[in-house]
């Protein structure tokens, strides 16, 4: 082997330190691009597919019961190719011997083998339950830990208690990708309605479109003729879902969230190759003499050039052969966590082509470009200045006159310490070293700095977006005030279900609301978008809404809403007081928009009407499916301890309750999903301030092994180990200090840009933001504990020197 090769394995294995600091930098940002990348490609791939082989549904009707004569006019409907009926109730269950009762929706379907939409996917046991026995899809599971072959108790509307066979678990990707805040599902035959004293009804209608499966609009107007056909064969309809064939309902919103993880991760390989050209430059510094002496016998800038490129490539391959594999484990991983969490299903373990590309252009480009103006400047360097060390000199801000470019900085620190000790404070001339080292190597200093500070200030930022969502979810709950709600299967009389509950002296406040679905309408007569309307009484107080503009619904209101701001997209020059045309009740209406309000724009067209008018126009005046409850104490416990008590008073009194909601739980499913989206986040946030520490570890131990001599001269004036550690531990905090309050600032516009793609990509829409001190204050500590950490080892390394060794030093 050549000497100019012997010296870079030498460079690379005397140094372990230096080389493991260098690779681990790399490494990690090429790890967090594989994962990213990786992921998203799967999921974009395998999302759509998966999700497309069980043959969705476009359109998804829920509605009154009906029978097999309108399930033949909707088979016959003009663009509709494939339909399915089924009934669709809610009932609870529970294994043998428990109390704790589960809530899921049984979906009946006629004949199981002969379903063409929204296909099942087996798991394990039986696919197809024979007559008085019951499948379960995957996700009942998480409540009821039960396998096929095992029996489950069931309780009718009489409160009568059956027992029924579990004879399979299955996946359904469909049913409820919608509807991803529904109860968990089950399914039976339609021969085991009787089991369950359910009617041979339907009430749901599943339906895909003849052509243009992925055309939304198209998709739109076959759903609003449709609604049309069925409301005029004097059927009322409730809720309106449709979808695409080959696009997951979630697919937008997942691949916003891996886009800003993407973005995230080429910042970490950002702040990786800072680390690497601060590494690289003290590096050749160190060199200086090393390259004087090679020039001196006849080494070229070329050779020099090529050697220390070489050590670049190096560095990139070790960190390749670390982060392809973990990147590849780390993509898949995360893939299959977010399907489980969506419920579809990956094509399984594979290479993804374009993240290996990513990883390998990342690994070796970036080490090179880092590097390349530091190894450019070291070999071009002359014998003179390498042997006299003037490169060092110049770097740290000294003229070949040897004039101190930072001299200014030193005599004010000299200064000040005077002024101060004229006032009799007097700072330990230790203390002083330190303030000095850290300013000594400004460029470095920059460099360490910027990775910090951007570590700190994305992390400050994801508590702060983290609060933010949280902050809008409590608000959107405010929409949902009521600590119970009761809905039932059929209409009762306020007055009766007030006296039943006032029975309960917990209660003090009871609501009826209804609820009505229209079509907005285009000025030309088409549809628009479909629309829910929700309808409390108008002077309620359990539901407080977020207004954008107007006034909210008041008594008297008729043929006016309130509306939510996804109205914008379809009349962008909408004004309060305004009219828009309805499709409501089979009649074409213009109703008065008199205010607009936020809400979650990925949950559809919601408005509001008060429900003394609605109810009226629906011939259930003081009647009401749903009620909504009002207790003394709001907390989880008391809300699931009345919920769980009048649950079973109805049902003893014989009413036909469908479900009792305790009212925090109603967002638990939404805040669960955010708190998932922050975990990836903060994992991302946590990469950064890895970096950033290696990068103040990386500085702590050049600016040690660059003093060297200088720490010798003061151990052998009598400074003691304790001292020396001391110094630099002091000297890496000052550093970490000054990133934090850089992070504060860098914070506010990282917040806002955070939130503001976050927002959009969840709710679709934008939200105020919200900052907590919660995240400052973990970053201060962790800032202080991850400097202290980055300065214990070189400063350990510095105290175990021997002024021998020290004053010895080249």
């Amino acid at each position: 082997m050549r000497p100019r090769w012997r010296k870079v394995l030498s460079d690379l294995i005397d140094n372990k330190a230096r080389t493991i600091l260098v690779v681990f930098s790399i490494a990690v940002g090429v790890l967090a691009i594989g994962v990213i990348a990786g992921a998203y490609v799967i999921i974009s791939e395998d999302m759509g597919i998966s999700y497309a082989a069980n043959n969705p549904s476009n359109i998804e009707i829920r509605m009154d019961d009906f029978d097999q004569d309108l399930l033949n006019t909707v088979r016959n409907f003009e663009g509709i190719k494939e339909v399915e009926a089924r009934r669709v109730f809610n009932i609870r269950l529970r294994l043998p011997g428990e109390t704790q009762w589960t809530t899921v929706d049984v979906v009946a379907m006629e004949d199981f083998e002969e379903n063409e939409i929204n296909l099942l996917q087996p798991v394990s046991g039986a696919t197809v339950p024979e007559k008085n026995q019951i499948l379960l899809e995957r996700d009942v599971l998480e409540e009821l830990k039960v396998s096929p072959g095992e029996s489950l108790e069931i309780q009718l509307d009489d409160k009568t208690i059956k027992e029924i066979m579990v004879a399979g678990i299955v996946q359904d990707p469909s049913t409820g990708a919608i509807d991803f805040l529904a109860a968990p599902l089950a399914y039976i035959t339609t021969d085991t309605l009787k089991f369950f004293a359910e009617p041979d009804l339907f009430n749901r209608v599943y339906a895909t479109v003849e052509v243009g499966q992925d055309d939304d609009p198209h998709i739109r107007s076959v759903t609003a003729d449709l609604t049309e056909k069925i409301e005029k064969n004097d059927y009322m309809v409730g809720r309106i879902f449709r979808s695409k064939t080959h696009e997951h309902p979630l697919e937008p919103t997942i691949n916003a969230v891996l886009g800003i993880l993407m973005a995230l991760g080429v910042l970490i390989v950002f702040l990786s190759s800072s680390l690497i050209a601060n590494t690289l430059s003290a590096l050749l510094n160190q060199h200086l003499r090393h390259i004087g002496v090679m020039k001196l016998i006849g080494g070229r800038d070329q050779i020099i050039f090529r050697m220390y490129l070489v050590l670049l490539l190096v560095f990139g391959f070790l960190a390749l052969l670390i982060a392809i594999p973990a990147g590849g484990q780390g993509a898949y991983a995360l893939a299959q966590y977010i399907a489980d969490e969506m419920g579809f299903s990956l094509l399984g373990y594979r290479i993804v082509p374009l993240s290996f590309v990513l990883q390998m252009a990342v690994g070796i480009l970036v080490p090179l470009v880092s590097g390349f103006i530091p190894v450019i400047n070291g070999s071009k360097v002359t014998v003179q200045k390498a042997l006299d060390g003037d490169q060092a000199q110049s770097d740290s801000g000294e003229d070949q006159t040897g004039k101190a470019g930072g001299s200014r900085f030193e005599h004010m620190q000299v200064n000040s310490a005077r002024i101060l000790a004229d006032r009799g404070i007097r700072i330990p001339r230790q203390r002083l070293i330190s303030l000095r080292n850290t300013f000594r190597q400004r460029g470095r200093l920059m460099l360490t700095l910027f990775t910090l500070t951007m570590g700190g200030a994305i992390f400050i930022s994801v508590f702060n977006v983290r609060v933010t969502l949280h902050d809008y979810v409590d608000n959107i709950g405010k929409y949902f005030l009521a600590d119970v709600t009761l809905d039932f299967e059929r209409p009762y009389r306020l007055e009766e279900i007030k006296q039943y509950v006032f029975q309960d002296p917990r209660a003090i406040h009871v609501e009826g609301w209804s609820y009505a679905t229209a079509e907005i309408l285009f000025s030309d007569g088409s549809t628009a978008e479909n629309i829910s309307i929700l309808a409390p009484p108008a002077e309620s107080h359990l539901v407080s809404p977020m207004m954008v503009a107007g006034r909210w619904i008041q008594p008297g209101d008729e043929k006016k809403l309130d509306i939510s701001e996804g109205i914008y997209d379809y009349y962008p020059d909408l004004n309060i007081g305004d009219t828009i045309p309805l499709n409501i009740n089979g009649k074409e209406e213009r109703w008065e928009v008199v205010g607009v309000f936020k809400f979650i724009g990925l949950e559809g067209m919601i408005g509001y009407a008060p429900y003394e008018y609605i109810s009226r126009e629906q011939n259930l005046a003081n009647r009401s499916f749903t009620y909504r409850i009002e207790i003394q104490q709001h907390d989880r416990a008391s809300q699931q301890a009345i919920a769980k008590d009048l649950d079973a008073y109805f049902r003893d009194q014989g009413f036909h309750v469908q479900e009792v909601t305790p009212g925090l739980s109603t967002l638990d499913s939404a805040s669960e999903s955010l708190d998932i989206l922050i975990t990836f986040l903060l994992i991302m946030a946590l990469l950064t301030a890895t970096v950033g520490s290696m990068g103040l570890a990386g500085t702590m131990s050049m600016n040690v092994l660059e003093r060297t001599r200088e720490i010798g001269i003061m151990r052998a004036i009598g400074a003691t180990d304790l001292e020396i550690i001391r110094m630099v531990i002091v000297e890496g905090l000052l550093i970490g200090i000054i990133s934090f309050v850089l992070a504060i600032i860098l914070a506010v516009p990282f917040t806002y840009l955070l939130s503001t793609i976050v927002s959009n990509a969840v709710f679709a829409t934008p939200i105020a933001v919200v900052f907590t001190p919660m995240g400052y204050f973990i970053w201060l500590g962790l800032v202080i504990v991850l400097s202290s950490l980055a300065s214990v080892l070189p400063a350990r390394n510095a105290a175990r020197l021997t002024i021998r060794e020290v004053l010895a030093y080249e």
